[in-house]
C-alpha cells in the first residue's frame, strides 16, 4: 500500500534522505517573505517523512520552458502536471522526457471526489482520489541513487506515463499544479489532501 492518510507503508518506499543543501536554494527561489520562509521551514519534517517512506513512482519532464514535470501514480493510473522554477531544469541538466522519480502520498477516496485535475485511468485501484508527488531529485541527497530508482520501472511503465502525459496535455493544455505547494501552504501535508497522514 502507498503512504496515505490511513496507511504508512509503501510497496517501494522512497528511501530518500532530505537535503538541507538542496532545500535552501529552493526556498530562496520560491519564497519572497519571512512568512513564506516560515511556512516552508514548518513543513520540512513532513516532507522528509514522505521522501523516506512515500510511494516511489515515475515522472517525466514534459516541458522545459515553462518547466513542467508529469508525475504518475499507478494507484490512479493517472498523471498530474507539476510546474517548477525554470532554474531547476538548468541546474539538473534536465531535458524533454528526462526520467525522474517521486515520493507520493495519497488521499483516500470518499464517494466520487477524484481531484478535478486528475483523469483516473482504467488501471485505477479506486481507493484514492488524489495524490501529492514530491520530486526526489530536487530535495533529497545522493543524486546517483535517486536516478538509479528510475530503473524500478520497465519500459512499458514509462511508455504508459508518456501516453498519459501526451493525452493530458492535449486535453488540459494550461493545467499544472505548483510543484512546491506543500512548502508554500500554511496547511500541513495532511490538510492539503484532506486527511491525517501521520
Amino acid at each position: 500500500m502507498p503512504l496515505s492518510s490511513r496507511q504508512s507503508s509503501a510497496e517501494n518506499p522512497g528511501n530518500a534522505k532530505f537535503s538541507y543543501k538542496k532545500y535552501y536554494p529552493v526556498r530562496k527561489l520560491i519564497c519572497k517573505s519571512f512568512a513564506e520562509k516560515f511556512n516552508c521551514d514548518n513543513n520540512i519534517q513532513k516532507v522528509a517523512y514522505v521522501l523516506r517512506l512515500g510511494d516511489t513512482q515515475p515522472a517525466l519532464v514534459c516541458s522545459v520552458d515553462p518547466f513542467i514535470v508529469s508525475a504518475y501514480s499507478d494507484e490512479l493510473d493517472a498523471v498530474v502536471m507539476l510546474r517548477f522554477p525554470n532554474e531547476l531544469a538548468e541546474k539538473y541538466d534536465l531535458h524533454l522526457w528526462s526520467r525522474l522519480v517521486t515520493s507520493n502520498t495519497y488521499k483516500y477516496a470518499h464517494f466520487d471526489d477524484t481531484a478535478p485535475d486528475i483523469d483516473a485511468g482504467p488501471g485505477s485501484s479506486g481507493n484514492f482520489s488524489d495524490f501529492l508527488p514530491i520530486v526526489q531529485l530536487f530535495l533529497a541527497k545522493h543524486d546517483e541513487k535517486i536516478m538509479e530508482r528510475t530503473k524500478l520501472f520497465d519500459e512499458a511503465r514509462w511508455a504508459r506515463v508518456k501516453e498519459l502525459t501526451d493525452a493530458y496535455r492535449n486535453e488540459h493544455p494550461n493545467t499544472a499544479r505548483d510543484g512546491f505547494c506543500y512548502f508554500k501552504s500554511q496547511k500541513s501535508l495532511a490538510d492539503i489532501l484532506g486527511g491525517t497522514h501521520y
